[in-house]
C-alpha cells in the first residue's frame, strides 16, 4: 500500500476503508477544514478585529487599507 502525506487528498469506497481499519489504519478528520483563504477572511474583518491578528497575511492586509485610506 502507498504511504499517505498529510496534506495528499484523496477517496476511497467503504469497503477500501473497512479493510484499512482492520489492519489498524486510524482515520482521523483534517487539523483544519479550509473552504476560504485567509486574506479573503481578514478581508471581512473590522479593523478592530484585524488589530488582535497576527501573521504576515494579517500585516499585509493592515498595510493594505492604510495605503486606500489615501
Amino acid at each position: 500500500m502507498t504511504k499517505l502525506h498529510q496534506g495528499d487528498a484523496f477517496f476511497i469506497i467503504d469497503e477500501v476503508k473497512a479493510e484499512m481499519i482492520a489492519v489498524g489504519y486510524v482515520f482521523e478528520p483534517p487539523l483544519i477544514a479550509c473552504t476560504v483563504r485567509l486574506r479573503d477572511v481578514l478581508e471581512s474583518m473590522t479593523d478592530a478585529e484585524l488589530v488582535l491578528q497576527s501573521g504576515e497575511i494579517a500585516e499585509q492586509e493592515r498595510k493594505h487599507r492604510q495605503s486606500k485610506s489615501f
